[in-house]
């Protein structure tokens, strides 16, 4: 089978490696759709360090089941999956409790010979595979990953009815915490970003306010468009080595809830004395896990099968296997080619 093995940095390469088989509590699956995540391109920017052996890439993935292990059960071969990236050890207290999440022991699918989307097949555990609901696309499936991480991002910080909503950052996971936050009941967002193309999606699919951070002042646009009171609940969703942490103090309300789910790759610093004197709440969201009893990458897929969020404006892009490495430039270049999620093909 031909699979997308990275070296480092911009050294991605095709090659034929053989077809992994599933494992006692497996499945392998058919892969249809994988996504670039902003996590990749940490990678993708990072000065390159080789792996040994490469390394598979790609945890946004959606396929069909191709073979199951002898004591798989719930799935059928032909079954449209979509699988969970994250695997946590199980035993911990955190996994006990629920917050899988941030399990010590917590490892993803993506990167070892067997695991990764961007190739033309890949086993995962069965526990990670959900069913993946007819009425929704393949390619709709691929964001549910996304999505997850915004319905985990509105539970460390819930937007209440009637909320006022700073969204920093328009990539995917801005995107989807913005038509998250709108679902919840927020009277207004703002989305703060660029290019311009992401921000007129938000702009159509929720009505948001949306200002282009490279031309208009941030914080002055979220004074304005809050009556100089703030935002209720700001999410930042940029990461790596943007200091947003002290811009999202200086947008959001007295007593404001702040939430951080970008990964960033360098420190990020605040002034203290503007948030204690405001009393804000600053949260961090990695990943997802469970929340009353359910998981909430169930969760993303439920709210997907049902209409209410609307993932295809968001697909700007998508490439065949062959063509990642053209697939990776453009997803890295957003400024130049205004892409959002981009798609690989297998």
């Amino acid at each position: 089978m031909k699979a997308a093995l990275f070296y480092g940095g911009k050294d991605i390469r095709i090659e034929t490696v053989s077809k992994p088989d599933p494992e006692p509590r497996q499945v392998q699956v058919r892969v249809h759709a994988a996504g670039i995540c902003g996590s990749d391109l940490h990678g993708y920017h990072a000065t390159p360090v080789k792996p040994s052996p490469p390394r598979r890439g790609g945890h946004e993935l959606v396929g069909v089941v191709s073979a199951t292990s002898e004591d798989v059960t719930q799935f059928q071969v032909g079954d449209r999956v979509v699988v969970e990236p994250t695997i946590p050890c199980g035993d911990c207290p955190e996994c006990l409790n629920g917050n899988y999440n941030i399990c010590s022991k917590l490892r993803h699918l993506g990167g070892s010979n067997s695991g990764g989307g961007f190739g033309e097949y890949m086993v995962a555990p069965a526990g990670n595979t959900y069913l993946l609901p007819d009425n929704v696309t393949f390619e709709a499936g691929a964001l549910t990953e996304v999505y997850a991480v915004a319905v985990h991002a509105l539970a460390r910080a819930p937007v209440q009815p009637g909320d006022l909503v700073a969204v920093i950052g328009s990539g995917p996971v801005g995107l989807t915490i913005a038509q998250m936050a709108d679902l919840a009941g927020a009277r207004s967002i703002i989305v703060l970003g660029k290019p311009d193309q992401p921000l007129r999606i938000s702009q159509n699919l929720m009505g948001c306010t949306v200002v282009n951070v490279d031309t208009s002042d941030p914080v002055e646009a979220v004074k304005c468009w809050s009556g100089d009171r703030g935002a209720n609940v700001v999410f930042e969703a940029v990461g790596g080595q943007s200091n947003t942490l002290q811009q999202a103090t200086e947008i959001a309300a007295k007593r404001g809830r702040i939430c951080i789910v970008g990964g960033h790759t360098s420190p990020i610093t605040f002034s203290d004395h503007s948030a204690r004197s405001r009393e804000l709440t600053v949260s961090w969201a990695f990943c997802y896990g469970r929340r009353d009893g359910q998981k909430e990458f169930q969760v993303a897929i439920d709210l997907l099968s049902t209409g209410k969020l609307n993932p295809m404006p968001l697909i700007t892009h998508r490439f065949p296997l062959s063509e990642i490495c053209q697939a990776f430039e453009v997803a890295a270049k957003r400024q130049e080619h205004g892409s959002i999620k981009v798609l690989v093909l297998p």
